[in-house]
């Protein structure tokens, strides 16, 4: 009995594809191989990640340098010491660097993890590893950032988050967009920086599972830091949402545990829920017992929040015992902002304990070094703290002066601001002309990796082979809008399931060329973000998916299309649809809104034109 032409192809099929499977399985796995949770929980980490291989101890070092920054260290300097007896390989020795120079970062070594990531670059490029390079500019930022250098950290980190982009190192791209949200948060744009956030968390499982990786911030701290912002909005609800997601990611271990937790109790106080405060205080002072903090830092830092949770929950001794703690290290470490800010929590203890003489002179004291470092956001709050204080008291005329001093902090705020706008606005401008005036240079980071990588693109060409030759060449048209209707519900459930706004645009194109839309339309996605996703919906219609974005900010985007549709015809006048996505919308919800938005435009326009007329 033979078998026919048909089966012994269809069983060839199958055995190659068996065959395929496995040897991708071979080559990917070690590539990909991730430590075990357990063994980051491990207290005995140092020794059990020394009997892995070079690559294996880094990536262990990549997962615990944020939480566990005292063992990374160790395990860093064993490396080091191996390197210097035996070299690592090239790439090895290159990340051993990077990592070291992240985890400097950790214990406030900031200069020496400048000149380190500057020494890691110029590395790079000599080994043309220059997919590391956007890895060491960023912690250079980092490192910039700590010291109150905000230009350089901003040009940094556009350049940053340029290379990272130019490179597909996703890794690298979530690092710095992290980075830029910090940066926003801080000049009070927290649109800009939930966007970044967001999009960070996006591609997050896509970094993960990079092949060549480097470092990567933990979920947790990106959660983390969404909950932060959020909180700084005084949305209250998402900040107690991003935060819970954080507690309970496979990041949460060492010492974000206490930060999380911590932030959790600073969330309740604004809900002002005692009950659940003095419930995450009681979780975020066990997990400090538990916790070796090796930096003097991050323990200052905690000192200082729990101080304002003591003070909360009417423990003032304690919140006493704690600022001074926390002011003692940061006066060590000398940064007279992180002093100035706690003896603010101190004065409002002193307060509270009725010490009013000594609250007032600490208020005076700070005062005068606010004026004196020119920090006028915080200048306003002490003196609304004063000013306050002596209404109370029913000293108005005193009360008068002091709001009156607030309010001039608060312009000359004001202007500080807009001045750190324009050079966060001219940091990405310099970003951008210096990516235009240099040539595009072909990647060139040749690795021990290139072998598989070649194993990998003849097997997947040879699959290609076989499914071209198997399958129709062209989809048909009812399955290309079965993938682009996918497409758009999947971005819909993202949002949704996120809990991040989405808006969708309408836009009419009946009345324009059809030769003239092959044109515009790559035009429009020119105009368009990384994220945002431009469809035909049928002959007459496009539609734009935006998210991360608000009606108020798709509106914005709107001006921006209608700017490129006047490039074809001047005196056309284009109505766009907005409509923004709720928790129950469907698309076809969603498209009706947006008609409906359309037609009140034309409405309104009439209505205007009718009045023109009369």
């Amino acid at each position: 009995m033979t078998l026919s032409r048909k089966s012994i192809e269809y069983h060839g099929s199958r055995i190659f594809a068996l065959i395929f499977g496995l040897t991708l399985h071979l080559v990917a796995t070690p590539a990909l191989a991730q430590p075990s949770q357990s063994l980051l929980l491990s207290g005995d980490i140092i020794s059990q990640t020394q009997q892995l291989s070079v690559r294996e101890q880094l990536n262990v070092i990549s997962n615990i340098n944020s939480q566990r920054s005292a063992e990374a260290k160790a395990l860093i300097e064993s490396l080091e010491q191996q390197h210097n007896q035996q070299p690592l390989a090239n790439i090895n020795a290159l990340r051993l660097t990077l990592l070291h120079c992240f985890n400097l970062l950790e214990f406030g070594e900031f200069n020496q993890a400048i000149t380190l990531a500057k020494q890691g670059e110029m590395k790079a490029r000599q080994f043309k590893y220059d997919t590391a390079r956007p890895y060491f500019i960023q912690c250079q930022a980092d490192a910039h950032q700590s010291l109150g250098n905000t230009l350089q950290e901003q040009q940094l980190t556009e350049e940053a988050l340029r290379l990272a982009k130019r490179y597909s190192e996703k890794q690298a791209i979530v690092n710095s967009l992290y980075a830029r949200s910090r940066q926003n948060t801080s000049l009070e744009n927290y649109n800009s920086a939930i966007e970044d956030l967001r999009f960070a968390l996006d591609i997050y499982d896509e970094a993960q599972n990079q092949f060549q990786h480097w470092y990567l911030l933990p979920k947790s701290f990106i959660q983390s830091e969404i909950s932060n912002v959020f909180f700084s909005m005084g949305d209250y609800e998402d900040a107690l949402h991003f935060s819970e997601a954080a507690y309970k990611d496979t990041s949460f271990f060492g010492k974000i545990k206490s930060t999380v937790t911590i932030n959790l109790a600073l969330i309740h106080i604004a809900l002002n829920d005692k009950t659940k405060v003095l419930y995450y205080l009681n979780l975020a002072e066990n997990f400090s017992k538990d916790l070796d903090i090796s930096s003097e830092r991050d323990a200052a830092n905690q000192y200082a929040l729990l101080a304002i949770i003591h003070l909360y929950v009417g423990d003032y001794d304690i919140a006493e015992q704690l600022a001074h703690s926390s002011i003692a290290l940061f006066i060590k470490y000398q940064e007279p902002l992180y002093v100035m800010r706690i003896k603010r929590t101190l004065a409002k203890v002193y307060f509270a304990q009725h010490k009013d003489i000594q609250a007032l002179s600490l208020l005076n004291e700070i005062i005068e070094q606010a004026t004196e470092l020119k920090q006028f956001s915080d200048l306003e709050e002490f003196n609304q703290i004063i000013s306050q204080y002596y209404a109370e008291q029913k000293q108005f005329e005193s009360a008068y002066q002091f709001q009156v001093q607030r309010f001039d902090a608060a312009k000359q705020a004001a202007a500080k601001l807009n001045n750190a706008h324009f050079m966060q606005y001219k940091a990405r401008i310099t970003a951008q002309s210096e990516a235009s005036t240099i040539p595009e240079k072909p990647l060139n980071n040749i690795n021990q990796n290139l072998t598989i990588a070649v194993l990998i693109i003849l097997f997947l060409s040879v699959g290609l082979v076989l499914f071209l030759v198997r399958k129709p060449k062209h989809l048909n048209i009812e399955e290309q809008e079965e993938s682009q209707q996918q497409c758009i519900d999947n971005m819909l459930n993202s949002a949704k399931q996120g809990h991040y706004q989405l808006t969708l645009l309408l836009l009419n194109i009946n009345h324009i060329n059809t030769m003239d839309l092959a044109f515009i339309i790559p035009r429009l996605k020119h105009t368009l973000r990384e994220q945002d996703k431009l469809f035909r919906h049928n002959t007459d219609e496009i539609i734009i998916i935006l998210p991360h974005t608000s009606p108020a900010g798709a509106a914005r985007v709107a001006t921006q299309i209608e700017q490129v549709l006047s490039e074809w015809k001047t005196a056309l006048k284009v109505n766009i649809g907005i409509a923004g996505l709720q928790q129950l919308d469907t698309f076809d919800v969603l498209v009706k809104k947006a008609v409906i938005n359309q037609l009140n435009k034309i409405k309104s326009q009439e209505t205007s034109y009718s009045h023109d007329e009369n």
